[in-house]
């Protein structure tokens, strides 16, 4: 009887051979005819307009980095939300739990609203 250990390590040494098996097996058997058409940039069909690396303002991040922070609040108070009826026997606890989470959460909101995170001008 195999360990749990060995077990994992078997599967991956079969996932690694099998892997490499199929690359090493595509690189033989496949074709390799490089053009400088196919080496271009295909943008939808029409010659390229500009260069690829482009700036991007910052505002785009922090309203990244906002939506995260409020996608991550939805997900771990939507549980807490659904469960609540079975957690009563708590009291108040969970309430409180869940108060003090939106509270901290709302309270950055409002500090990224004053320092201006949400403003596009």
């Amino acid at each position: 009887m195999m360990s749990g250990f060995e077990t994992i390590v078997m599967y991956l040494g079969m996932s690694f051979i099998g892997v490499g098996g199929m690359y090493l097996i595509s690189k033989a058997l496949g074709p390799f005819r490089p053009t400088p058409t196919k080496a271009t940039t295909y943008e939808c069909g029409v010659p390229l307009l500009a260069a690829a690396h482009n700036r991007y303002s910052i505002k785009y991040y922090l309203v990244a980095v906002l939506f995260l922070i409020f996608d991550l609040e939805t997900v771990l108070v939507y549980p807490l939300g659904i469960r609540y009826s079975s957690m009563v026997h708590n009291g108040w606890g969970i309430f409180f739990e869940i108060f003090v989470f939106v509270t901290i959460l709302l309270a950055g909101l409002v500090y990224a609203i004053k320092r201006g995170a949400i403003d596009w001008d």
